[in-house]
């Protein structure tokens, strides 16, 4: 995200903006999800591109994010977690990361190890995710974080995650106010399914005044839905669990879609844009963001 388009994002004076959530593979093989992506990103303004969600190895996020951006030319937000890197590490990723294109890092704490499927690996986290907006902020100035002047630095605009869902809403939004105080240009939500909460957080969020980018996941089946409700963090309205409920097996694209339309809907004027998240089904992601792209046309 270049400081012009950042600020276009905080004049307001713009079209709500589309980001596709995108999963590097594990492996090395990534054409199978250039070929999911040929010719279905027209509208798309950012790409997310995840970093070892849940503790999962993938491919690294950086270098994936310059294939994408050369590819398609669309811009990557790229997460960068503390749990994987320490210090040292993370300063050379950043620099190699402007060097290759990327303008901007979601600053993020990182998911615990031990929900990963490599729970007896060790996490680092040497700062979190305001310790990295520090980190960010020195490269920015022209110096490591030893002192030593860089031969260049960068400009970067980082972002960072909140969580609609949070069961305490204001101890959330004082989190993003701190974040916004170390530097964080803008905030990409977790999936908010209940509009209810979608609305609570977004008015006290607008308080602190940092452009939000609101979450939403497809929904494939009934099964899905229950699964989803049991992670931390989640949380589904009590109708949509009795929906899911009654047959697990039941399709649930139309009725998540039609959630996430009516959620976006009353969140126009609030958010800078909406964020599809792709967890474990890209193509419903694809769909879902095909929906969202309609929806913004109608309403520019």
């Amino acid at each position: 995200m270049s400081l012009k388009l950042l600020s276009e994002i905080k004049s307001g004076h713009h079209k709500p903006f589309l980001c596709l959530e995108v999963n590097p593979p594990r492996g090395t093989d990534f054409e199978h999800i250039f070929k999911r992506l040929d010719n279905n990103v027209e509208g798309i303004d950012f790409f997310n591109i995840t970093d070892s969600a849940l503790a999962r190895m993938k491919m690294a996020p950086i270098p994936f994010a310059s294939m994408l951006k050369q590819r398609y030319g669309i811009e990557p937000l790229v997460n960068l977690s503390c749990r994987d890197r320490n210090l040292i590490a993370i300063q050379g990723d950043l620099l190699a990361a402007w060097a290759m294109g990327i303008r901007s890092p979601v600053a993020l704490t990182g998911d615990a190890v031990t929900v990963g499927d490599s729970p007896n690996r060790k996490g680092v986290f040497e700062v979190n995710s305001v310790g990295l907006l520090g980190v960010i902020e020195k490269l920015n100035s022209g110096e490591d974080l030893a002192g030593n002047k860089l031969q260049g630095s960068p400009k970067f605009v980082p972002g960072v995650v909140a969580n609609p869902n949070a069961k305490n809403v204001a101890a959330e939004v004082r989190r993003l106010v701190r974040k916004k105080e170390a530097g964080a240009c803008y905030a990409l939500t977790q999936p908010v399914f209940d509009p209810v909460v979608a609305e609570e957080f977004l008015a006290r969020a607008g308080e602190c005044g940092l452009p939000i980018f609101l979450g939403f996941l497809p929904l494939k089946k009934g099964a899905s839905a229950l699964g989803i409700a049991n992670i931390p963090g989640i949380r589904l309205p009590e109708d949509m669990l009795k929906y899911a409920g009654k047959d697990p097996g039941r399709d649930m694209t139309d009725y998540s879609f039609k959630r996430c339309l009516e959620i976006a809907q009353a969140s126009l004027g609030k958010v800078c844009g909406f964020h599809v998240i792709s967890g474990a089904t890209p193509r419903l992601a694809l769909k879902l963001a095909g929906e969202l792209k309609s929806f913004i046309s109608e309403k520019s």
